[in-house]
């Protein structure tokens, strides 16, 4: 069996499974932002069945598809045993397998390409060679003769905003954890192959990475990006036990690792930390929230403030697909924000952090991340390079901030330009959040 049968095994079971009730349908917070709402949720959900055993489905099954957001607020709805989400993303998937094979491999490849190739220009407009070579796998001579105590994962994305990274690698030193990096564009979970319907080569990539994290040997295995934790939770992972048989493979996202480990960051936690703080909540991966409350509960001097505001999304940029309704959760989490009072909203994943940090400079409160709060009461710090760039006005500035790591890199400064410029381009002024700062 290869990953593509495993998956088409696994889409039929599920077909089997859903009695198509549309319980799930129900509590999806998408649905309005696409203008399905009204839809019958019994039909929609045997359209997803009929995508799922390869018909064509229904219009608005289709488009829920697309829509997903992988906010997880289905799961709890259904009382089959079956995971609705995944339900979701597979008959999604099984979509995108019924254009042109050609088509869906070249998307696939263009998807990948993209993002390699931004991940790789914005993080080396940040920090020099010395300081990206820390953050890479490491190469065949540079692995530690002992074994790890600790494979970390990082996916791809999180190198944009390299700070957040450098904080992870510095409280894991702290705490006496010894960590072996996997991840950067040559360890792919295979989520934007799978997104375009190209399960083959999605396969390929997740299992050759998962076989790279095996390698390490360590006991432990830490993931920090919640969409590579999704894609092997849910596709990658079972898809290998249904080939191997083999059911030891398993991935911990990064905060909670640190809070099964709260006791030994304690001592640690020797600065006052004195900030009334808002959490950028997505209820995709709840155990992610538990343990960042628990952990910033922990640390002296911080006020955690809870927002009434709807929450969407495994990340913010899942939400792309409904830009309007974006922007209007935006800014009502903006907005009670200001209300609050609170000193800081603090993003928890890293292209939330992405989206969000730039618009400091509109409201009345500081855009920073988690694991910032985590290392300013531990001594630790590492500069927001990607919050400063993106906070400048005017792309010539912006080039001219990152001018000698375009040199020391030998980037293309015209693919500079159109990369920060197209970044930026998704900036714009909060309405009904701005106040003087105090």
């Amino acid at each position: 069996m290869d990953f593509v049968e495993a998956l088409g095994q696994r889409m039929g079971e599920i077909a089997d499974a859903c009695t198509a009730c549309g319980k799930c349908f129900t509590a999806c917070p998408m649905t309005e932002a696409v203008g399905i709402h009204a839809a019958d949720p019994t039909g929609v959900l045997q359209g997803m069945i009929d995508l799922l055993r390869g018909g064509d489905g229904t219009e608005e099954a289709v488009r829920w598809g697309a829509a997903c957001s992988s906010s997880g607020l289905c799961v709890d709805a259904c009382d089959y045993g079956v995971d609705p989400r995944l339900l979701v993303r597979l008959a999604n998937y099984a979509h995108g397998q019924r254009r042109d094979r050609q088509t869906v491999k070249l998307n696939a490849m263009k998807s990948f390409r993209a993002m390699a190739k931004t991940v790789r220009v914005v993080s080396r407009l940040q920090l020099p060679k010395r300081e990206i070579e820390r953050l890479q796998p490491a190469g065949p001579s540079q692995k530690p003769q002992v074994r790890p105590d600790v494979a970390l994962y990082t996916g791809c994305n999180i190198h944009k905003t390299p700070h957040i990274l450098i904080l992870c690698l510095d409280v894991l030193e702290r705490i006496g954890a010894s960590y072996q990096i996997i991840g950067g564009t040559s360890a792919c979970c295979g989520i934007n192959q799978f997104r375009a319907g190209d399960g083959e080569t999605s396969g390929r990539a997740g299992l050759s990475t998962l076989s790279q994290i095996q390698e390490v040997g360590a006991e432990t295995k830490v993931s920090w990006c919640p969409s590579c934790q999704s894609q092997f939770d849910e596709i990658i992972i079972p898809s290998y036990e249904k080939i191997t048989q083999d059911r030891s493979f398993s991935l911990q996202p990064f905060y909670e690792y640190l809070e099964e480990r709260l006791e030994l960051l304690r001592p640690h936690f020797t600065r006052v930390v004195n900030k009334t703080v808002a959490l950028n909540e997505r209820p995709g991966l709840p155990g992610v929230t538990r343990a960042v409350k628990n952990i910033l509960s922990a640390i002296p001097g911080v006020k955690l403030v809870e927002l009434d505001v709807p929450r969407v999304g495994l990340m913010s940029n899942y939400l792309t697909v409904t830009p309007r309704f974006k922007e209007e959760l935006r800014e009502k989490e903006f907005r009670a924000a200001a209300e609050a009072g609170v000193t800081t909203l603090a993003t928890v994943f890293h292209a939330c952090h992405r989206e969000l940090c730039h618009f400091e400079k509109d409201v009345s409160f500081e855009i920073i991340n988690v694991m910032e709060i985590i290392g300013e009461s531990m001594g630790l710090h590492a500069d927001d390079i990607y919050k400063r760039i993106k906070m400048m006005d005017g792309i010539d500035r912006m080039i001219d901030e990152c001018s000698d790591m375009i040199a020391e890199h030998g980037l293309d400064p015209d693919e500079a330009r159109d990369i920060l410029l197209a970044d930026q381009i998704a900036a714009k002024p909060v309405q009904g959040a701005v106040m003087e700062r105090v």
